[in-house]
């Protein structure tokens, strides 16, 4: 049996290509490709499509649409004091999990499993042992490491945006935030992709631009193809699943967070990711999160870590575009957030209380 594992990073796509092998779990699996389930809820979803019990899911349930990530921060929080994310809690312990997944082997006898979670990119940093761990279930499989990495400034940029975008008050970027990833999987990708190297057992790693997958149509298309996986033909085809906030919104969203809390600034940001793209007067290519000092900083400290890269994905350039991290972007972020907010309408705010905050803002930002 050939096992791909599939670690990341956050922020390329991970969600679509989790979402894309969800949806086709029945075909797939009738195809000898398992995308398995490690506890109820996702099992429980699998029996749902699988018997073609009511309406297929619209909206897929976290736990059905990314099984490894709850193996993944169950091993996590075997070994660490980080906790399990709420959305993930009630699981099974690992051993469980592990026996659920060779049950599923047993009895469906699958050519390819896949195993895909951004989660995973965590066990550099956390143990390694828990990678050795994970490929110590399954004797005698062929491995596969995919992994996608986003150039740095870009990619930072978008995980801040992820956090606020779910409520959290992280250290602005602007304000001397590039401190806050530098010494994690954020930014030092040696961390995320040194232990896999290591330790998959005659593993082949594949290691992708992020901008390489955005040009071969998305993060499923770019796996199927580099993975050279066979799809039946009645898979259905690959959305887009993790909407993002714009740049111009970041300030006011921190702002909201802070101010209101993360439940009720939730509307606000459910509402920008709809609008604020077209709502904004600046467009994302045009606003500098960081300033030119933190750039410089960037661009120094990630020097050794893209000459590992090289070195793993035998290039001279993993990211040819690399120098575009010294350069700053004409518009401030605090300068495009009062851009935005200056077009806002309160009326068209999803509730009235919201309506008042904006306006509050526009008068005080």
């Amino acid at each position: 049996m050939k096992i791909i594992l599939y670690i990341g990073h956050h922020k390329v796509g991970s969600t679509a290509l989790q979402a894309f092998l969800a949806r086709n779990w029945l075909p797939l699996a009738r195809a000898g490709i398992l995308y398995p389930s490690v506890e109820a809820h996702g099992f429980a979803g699998n029996l749902k499509s699988a018997l073609g019990a009511g309406e297929a899911f619209e909206q897929l349930p976290i736990q059905i649409r990314e099984p490894h990530s709850a193996l993944a921060y169950r091993m996590i929080a075997d070994v660490s004091d980080r906790p399990i994310p709420p959305q993930f809690q009630g699981l099974p312990a690992t051993p469980q999990m592990f026996r659920a997944l060779r049950k599923q082997v047993e009895h469906l006898q699958p050519h390819t499993m896949i195993l895909c979670s951004e989660a995973l990119s965590n066990f550099g940093q956390v143990d390694p042992e828990l990678v050795t761990r994970l490929c110590d279930v399954f004797p005698g499989a062929k491995f596969q490491t995919y992994c996608a990495l986003r150039r740095p400034d870009d990619y930072i940029t978008s995980w801040h945006g992820q956090r606020l975008k779910v409520g959290e008050t992280p250290p602005a970027l602007w304000e001397d935030g590039f401190a806050q990833y530098r010494d994690g999987i954020h930014f030092d990708y040696r961390l995320v992709v040194q232990a896999w190297q290591d330790r998959v057992p005659g593993g082949r790693m594949i290691l992708r631009n992020y901008a390489d997958i955005l040009a071969t149509g998305g993060s499923a298309e770019d796996f199927i193809a580099q993975t050279g996986l066979a799809l039946p033909a009645d898979t259905q085809p690959a959305r887009r699943e993790n909407t993002s906030l714009p740049l111009a919104s970041f300030a006011l969203m921190d702002r909201a967070n802070r101010d209101l809390g993360a439940h009720v600034a939730h509307p606000l940001s459910l509402y920008l990711q709809t609008h604020g793209q077209v709502l904004s007067p600046v467009p994302d290519s045009d606003i500098e999160m960081f300033g030119q000092e933190q750039r410089d900083q960037m661009a120094d400290a990630f020097a050794p870590i893209h000459d590992h890269l090289n070195r793993l994905a035998r290039t001279h350039a993993f990211f040819p575009d690399i120098d575009e991290m010294r350069r700053t972007r004409p518009v401030p972020a605090i300068d495009a957030a009062r851009r935005l907010l200056a077009v806002f309408s309160p009326q068209g705010m999803p509730n009235p209380a919201l309506s008042d905050y904006i306006k509050t803002l526009q008068a005080n930002f």
